[in-house]
């Protein structure tokens, strides 16, 4: 079943293909819910939290799984929103330093995968291009 959503606008900040079958890139991305890695800047240290939601009946989001039956209904094209919060770490606390959204797009293309890549708002040190990056990691 397609997981798409009306929401996704008809202009991309970046497009691209890659050599990973759907079902691959879709349990890939998946994984990517939840996961958390730190880095220091000049500023001091923080932790980097990174939210996967898919298209729900065509009109919302909702939180992704990893399990086998969840991936196994996802067919020819699926939505997703990728939330990317930055926290600062001090000594007297966690300070909200950043959050980042993207909406992605893959599409089914044979053994292959197109993705589409939007950022909401441009503000912060993250953009398209990093968020390809990314996925690029992720998905080998």
């Amino acid at each position: 079943m397609r997981r798409v959503s009306y929401q996704f606008p008809n202009r991309y900040d970046l497009i691209f293909d890659h050599d990973v079958s759907f079902s691959q890139a879709i349990s890939s991305i998946c994984r990517m819910d939840g996961k958390q890695t730190n880095f220091r800047t000049d500023i001091g240290l923080f932790k980097r939290e990174i939210r996967v939601d898919i298209a729900s009946e065509k009109t919302g989001f909702e939180h992704v799984r990893t399990d086998s039956e969840f991936l196994s209904e996802i067919s020819e094209r699926a939505d997703f929103t990728f939330r990317i919060n930055d926290t600062l770490l001090k000594g007297e606390g966690k300070v909200p330093a950043a959050e980042y959204t993207f909406l992605i797009r893959i599409d089914d293309k044979g053994g292959r995968i197109e993705c589409f890549v939007i950022q909401q708002g441009r503000s912060g040190e993250i953009d398209s291009l990093d968020l390809k990056n990314m996925l690029k990691g992720a998905l080998r």
